[in-house]
């Protein structure tokens, strides 16, 4: 299978997931252009909590979800061009779009008991408390 076509299998996936989850049963619109980012992430357990990094350079502070589905967390936000009728650009290298991942729960056997998230210098932090027993 050609690599293009497993890029564009990969990215109706995504819209599909993202439509599902992230939008709450709500239909979803997007350009057709639009295109889904994959972030680079490191994810530990620290205790009975887990903690989760994800790179997301300049994404919309307001347009982070973090929602919990199926024992996964699922993460997305957006990130658009600023559009300045002064500016000329030369090259566009960074990506744009929407962010999406989806990461399972480290502890199948414990509750949340919290979930909270920052934001800090392109870097999205995510942290789940666990407690308890099911």
């Amino acid at each position: 299978m050609e690599i293009t076509r497993i890029i564009q299998l990969r990215a109706r996936l995504e819209k599909a997931l993202l439509t599902y989850l992230g939008s709450g049963g709500r239909s979803f619109s997007h350009k057709k252009d639009m295109r889904f980012i994959n972030p680079r992430m490191d994810v530990y357990t620290d205790g009975q909590r887990q903690l989760i990094f994800l790179e997301t350079p300049a994404v919309n502070k307001d347009s982070i979800k973090i929602d919990v589905s199926d024992r996964n967390i699922v993460f997305s936000a957006e990130k658009k061009i600023c559009r300045n009728s002064d500016r000329k650009y030369i090259q566009i290298e960074r990506s744009v779009g929407t962010f999406f991942k989806t990461v399972p729960l480290a502890f199948d056997d414990l509750n949340i008991s919290g979930i909270c998230h920052t934001y800090r210098h392109g870097v999205i932090k995510i942290e789940i408390e666990f407690s308890g027993g099911k």
